[in-house]
């Protein structure tokens, strides 16, 4: 009896030091201050939205073959920028309501992704608009962000 306490309080010790140790390295991942690190807050898992990570995006689904020149990248990343502008004062104005934000946030891409079809090609922007759809703040509602779901049909 006495052996099976000693093991239990053992059994105790090693996992509440475990358990410990596991806390304490997660913690040291993280930044000094509490201030977030990229990816966290406000900036969702990617980290917060850049032209320059929006570019890479592009890059990356575009493949090898139709990638973006250095020509049109130096077109884009102004276009960007300023879309990542408009959005983030958009964000951060408390006096908009939400209905009145998602139409303005919908118009800002629209307007980006209108100037972006004019610099890229057909096929380049057939891959884009969906990452632009995606990353200018359109995350999807479960039914992508369009119309809205279908009426119940009535109760009898």
């Amino acid at each position: 009896m006495k052996l099976t306490k000693t093991m239990l309080v053992v059994a105790l010790i090693a996992g509440s030091l475990f358990v410990c140790s596991t806390a304490v390295l997660a913690q040291a991942d993280a930044p000094a201050g509490g201030a977030a690190a990229p990816g966290g807050a406000g900036g969702g898992a990617r980290g917060p939205m850049t032209s320059d990570g929006l570019i890479k995006r592009f890059q990356t689904s575009l493949g090898e073959t139709n990638k973006l020149t250095d020509d049109e990248i130096t077109k884009v990343k102004p276009v960007l920028d300023d879309m990542i502008k408009k959005q983030a004062d958009l964000r951060a104005d408390t006096t908009i309501a939400q209905a009145d934000k998602r139409t303005k946030r919908a118009a800002i891409t629209t307007e980006a992704s209108d100037a972006l079809k004019a610099i890229v090609t057909a096929d380049q922007f057939k891959v884009i608009q969906p990452l632009l759809q995606r990353g200018g703040g359109r995350r999807g509602g479960g039914n992508g962000g369009g119309t809205p779901p279908p009426a119940a049909p009535p109760q009898t």
